[in-house]
């Protein structure tokens, strides 16, 4: 049978081009041209719908040309290809259920948040990682400070904006934030230096709003827990917060954070 280059196309969802490709590249014939109008024949049809099976698989262009070109690959190396893909595959399976898994935590984190603005309650924080610039902006001026900044963005959503506070100190400083469990998914370890590791435990938890204070003075996330937390008589072992989202809705950015202060 023979099939119009309008009617392959669009059946494969190729454009003209990638089948010009395929053309030059010897994975099927040049059209033939009966009456005016070019067309592929029943053999090159079958070509082109293989083509798209690997290319589902990962499998680049330039790969199946040479895969369905002359002196192309035997059934040993396509299979051997089909194998690894395979195992890409589930790499990347596992890739995205940990991304899953992320989002289901911010968005948990973010409803639980809302309902529990402004009330304090008792929770186990758990460890995480934290990189605070010494200039104490999310935008390091140190060359190695920024590979260090720019190698946590690539974990996000894992990672957030976040907060943390020595304890016995007043003030707080803004820098990137991963939970310790999950840094270690991405080969992120705390290195004494840059990457402090921000030790969990028995905590006092509450939800903020805050606006465009929080870059001046980081730490007015932490005024209510340390008020709580004065009254209380309870010892801070040291603090952090995470941005859970911002809210846009009322014309200016507000800012929910997640602040907790671990305590003795």
């Amino acid at each position: 049978m023979r099939h119009s280059i309008g009617d392959v196309s669009r059946l494969l969802g190729m454009t003209t081009s990638a089948l010009h490709y395929y053309e030059k590249e010897g994975v099927i014939d040049t059209p033939k041209v009966e009456s005016g109008r070019r067309y592929y024949e029943e053999a090159d049809v079958y070509r082109l719908v293989s083509a798209k099976k690997y290319r589902a698989m990962g499998v680049t262009l330039k790969e199946i040309a040479e895969q369905f070109g002359p002196y192309g690959m035997g059934a040993e190396q396509v299979l051997t290809r089909m194998e690894e893909k395979r195992e890409e595959a589930m790499r990347l399976a596992e890739q995205y259920t940990k991304l899953a898994g992320d989002i289901d935590r911010l968005i948990r984190a973010g409803r639980e948040g809302v309902r529990a603005t402004g009330k304090v309650d008792f929770f186990h924080a758990e460890d995480m990682l934290m990189l605070c610039t010494e200039s104490g902006s999310i935008v390091p001026e140190d060359k190695e400070q920024q590979c260090v900044a720019q190698r946590l963005l690539e974990a996000m959503p894992a990672v957030g904006i976040g907060v943390y506070r020595e304890a016995g100190k007043d003030a707080g400083h803004l820098g990137y934030i991963i939970p310790a469990a999950r840094a270690m998914d991405f080969g992120i370890e705390a290195d004494g230096r840059l990457i402090r590791r921000v030790q969990g435990g028995l905590a006092l938890r509450t939800v903020v709003r805050c606006g465009a204070e929080l870059y001046a003075q980081p730490s007015c996330i932490f005024a209510a827990l340390d008020a709580y937390a004065r009254e209380h008589r309870f010892t801070p072992k040291g603090s952090y917060g995470v941005t859970l989202f911002v809210d846009c809705a009322e014309g200016e950015l507000v800012y929910y954070f997640a602040a907790c202060i671990v305590i003795e």
